[in-house]
């Protein structure tokens, strides 16, 4: 039995197995190396004032102790290079270098306790807890130095290497503490959402108004949101107006104005207005919450290149033993006990697999982050090794590349002797307002009444069709019909009184089901509209069809630019559509890209398998709601507008909003990340392969080893965060759901 649990410091997942596992569920704080250790006891003070300030004036200590071993060590370094005369002098000398032996050790032994108990301590916790700690390989070369050279001074005879060990000690800890530091760089974007919710809110239960702390609020509470104030809870708003800015949750920029009876969420932004909110999920149940934990699920999920990396570290504490064994044999066969015991220690120094443990996972932290900041969700840690691998974009086109709200093109009332079609062009605004404008002239009173209607009976009604219409009206200015006694017929449409009687508003099936009677001009517009691949809506009353309308999903806007850019990174597009085939091709030709039509889910599934069967791995980009078999088959699925609902089990990867334009961009992101994972594991291997060569044979002193290891981790730590900087190709500007910073109430 294992379990994961995130270390105290940076967060990040910590793997506690077997019996251990249940110490878990203690207070104690869990820590994945000494580095986090240490910066935690630096930088949190745990509530004890002035703790953290003594924990860097014991590091700045051990490191003069360790100058001034350094200091006395150069005199016996001397003494070894230049032996004194026989004589008086010589018993001078060998007194002289008795005291700097004696010295040595009174300077090293305070640096061993401040900075080699705690590893100590931490790879014995660490043991306890099952697991394979490298710190242990570090307290046992030091350890053996040290009593070595205790060994020497007592004697007076012998090497000393107290300033190995005080070296090696510092730069380790400081290699950690860099490490650490860096961990906590990769995952403030983790940091950032939960910071988003105000510590202090203003409730009000019952009679009392309260101010309490975040992590009391309870649903049903009231919550008052001044403006410029995070909302902290999901909820429904119970007083008041103002307008949302939701870009952290859904992506979209523009902010929308609520007032009372909808519905908000955690982590958005109150602009300027002052709200009451009846609470209905609060914590991890709110939309942040759910994205917060997320993220935190993906840290602890692990890729491939991970996997491959755990793997070589388990064994690399067996096979440095055995090569340290080895070393001090040769060492042993070279030069006696001294050689053997410094080229042991440089074994296990050079081959502690810091570098090693985390060239994957630094990168992938960085990346999440990034990703983050954009808007984008990885569900898992291996999505970014896949999609950096796609070659083929498979996208579901209504609500993906379409808009996913019908648009009504056109619109033909009934012959009246002078009526005639008017059309619309979706595309330009001004076309509608010459539209209004022939409305209003006075001779157009049957197309008035047919939008009037249709206008009052689409607003009773939450079909997309619907609205669509009633939309189409309210920019027309025409004024909606009162109506009454609504009442939905499903996958037909509606019917409800108005002031001549009973208007139904629907297919053309409702219409006959109805009794009302098409003349030629309305007959002959159905007939066009479907044709055209329009979506028809019918209005009657008094047993006639009054007007029909042709409805369309508009492509978005960045839809084209967005293929183009993954175009450009060589991968093919291709759309993946139930929609009929007039419809699927003039969306393809309007793109320039491959479309398949009237495929049901199981269709689109079978279209996958080929695709990847053809051209290696594949991804689908779709609305998340109905490609569940789809997004599940590809090698990554995408869901969008995942704002709502953060926890789409079919997505690899969610998109916060509905801008395409952030595919290209993602797409630039992995591949930059798996290229930075392999530059840091082939760098990890490279360094101990040659190392490890080197201190077998004896040709490594241990501060060098030391050094190179704590290069070597800061090296993999710095190429990762260079990824914070890296500008990603195709990544919109004004990127959605970006970085979020505290804002001031003011």
């Amino acid at each position: 039995m294992s379990v994961q649990v995130p270390c105290e410091y940076c967060r990040l997942p910590v793997t506690l197995s077997g019996r251990h596992a249940k110490d878990s569920e203690q207070p104690q704080p869990v820590f994945c190396c000494f580095g986090c250790r240490l910066a935690f006891e630096v930088t949190h003070s745990s509530g004890e004032k002035g703790r953290a300030a003594w924990m860097l004036t014991r590091l700045g200590v051990a490191v003069f102790l360790s100058m001034s071993v350094m200091i006395f060590t150069i005199y016996l370094y001397g003494r070894d290079i230049y032996p004194p005369d026989a004589g008086s002098a010589s018993l001078i000398s060998r007194n002289l270098a008795g005291l700097m032996r004696y010295a040595s050790l009174l300077f090293a032994t305070p640096v061993f306790f401040i900075l080699g108990v705690p590893i100590l301590r931490n790879a014995l916790t660490q043991r306890r807890r099952g697991l394979v700690s490298t710190d242990a390989m570090v307290i046992l070369g030091v350890a053996a130095a040290f009593i070595y050279s205790y060994v020497s001074t007592l004697r007076s005879t012998g090497h000393t290497y107290y300033e190995t060990a005080c070296m090696v000690l510092v730069l380790v800890t400081l290699g950690r503490w860099f490490e650490a530091s860096g961990k906590v760089r990769a995952t403030e974007a983790v940091e950032s959402l939960a910071s988003l919710i105000p510590s202090v809110l203003t409730i009000r239960r019952g009679t009392q108004s309260l101010s309490l702390p975040s992590d009391q609020l309870r649903v049903g509470d009231l919550v008052q949101v001044p403006a410029g104030q995070r909302i902290a809870c999901d909820g429904r708003i119970n007083a008041g107006r103002a307008s949302i800015d939701e870009q952290i949750v859904t992506g979209e920029s523009t902010p929308i104005v609520k007032q009372a009876g909808d519905s908000v969420r955690a982590g958005t932004m109150n602009l300027d207005g002052d709200l009451t909110i009846l609470a209905t999920d609060v914590g991890a149940e709110t939309t942040l919450g759910r994205l917060v934990a997320l993220l935190e699920a993906a840290k602890h999920s692990k890729g491939r290149y991970q996997r491959l990396a755990d793997r070589a570290a388990a064994v690399f504490l067996p096979l440095t033993i055995i090569l340290a064994l080895l070393a001090g044999a040769l060492g042993l066969s070279r030069g006696g006990a001294d050689e053997a015991i410094m080229s042991a220690l440089s074994v296990l120094l050079i081959a502690c697999p810091c570098a090693l443990g985390i060239a994957t996972p630094m990168a992938v932290w960085v990346a999440f982050g990034r990703a983050a900041e954009h808007g984008v969700l990885f569900r898992h840690g291996e999505a970014i090794e896949r999609l950096a691998a796609v070659r083929t974009f498979c996208f579901d086109k209504t609500g993906t590349l379409t808009t996913g709200i019908p648009e009504v093109t056109s619109f033909v009332e009934r012959d009246n002797g002078n009526n005639g079609e008017q059309k619309i062009d979706a595309e330009a605004e001004h076309g509608m307002a010459d539209m209004t404008q022939s409305v209003r002239q006075g001779s157009r009173t049957l197309h008035e009444q047919a939008l009037s209607v249709a206008s009052g009976l689409g607003a009773m009604s939450r079909h997309l069709s619907s609205q669509g219409v009633a939309a189409y009206a309210r920019r027309a200015g025409v004024e909606p019909a009162p109506v009454s006694n609504t009442r939905t017929i499903p996958g037909r449409g509606l019917d409800g009184q108005i002031a001549g009687g009973m208007a139904s508003l629907g297919n053309t099936e409702l219409m006959r089901q109805r009794g009302l009677l098409f003349d030629e001009r309305t007959g002959q517009a159905v007939q066009r509209a479907v044709e055209q691949g329009c979506t028809i809506a019918c209005v009657g009353w008094n047993q006639a069809v009054r007007g029909v309308f042709g409805l369309r999903e508009q492509i978005r806007p960045e839809a084209k630019p967005a293929i183009q850019a993954l175009q450009s990174l060589g991968t093919q597009v291709i759309v993946l559509t139930g929609d009929h085939q007039r419809r699927a091709r003039d969306v393809a030709e309007t793109l320039g890209v491959a479309a398949h039509a009237e495929l049901d889910p199981q269709e689109k599934v079978r279209h996958i398998k080929a695709l990847r069967r053809q051209a290696g791995p594949v991804a689908i980009v779709g609305d998340g709601l109905n490609d569940a078999p789809a997004l599940s088959a590809a090698d990554v699925g995408i869901a969008m507008g995942c704002g709502a609902d953060v926890t789409r089990e079919s997505a690899d990867i969610c998109l916060l909003g509905n801008d395409l334009r952030t595919l290209a961009g993602l797409l630039t992101l992995s591949r930059k990340t798996v290229r930075t994972i392999k530059l840091n594991l082939f760098w990890a291997f490279f360094y101990n392969a040659i190392g490890l060569s080197l201190a077998v044979c004896g040709r490594l002193s241990p501060i060098l080893a030391a050094a190179a290891m704590v290069t070597s981790s800061v090296l993999v730590v710095a190429n990762s965060l260079w990824l914070k900087t890296q500008p990603l190709e195709g990544w919109p500007a004004a990127s959605p759901g970006g970085r979020v910073q505290p804002e001031s109430a003011t």
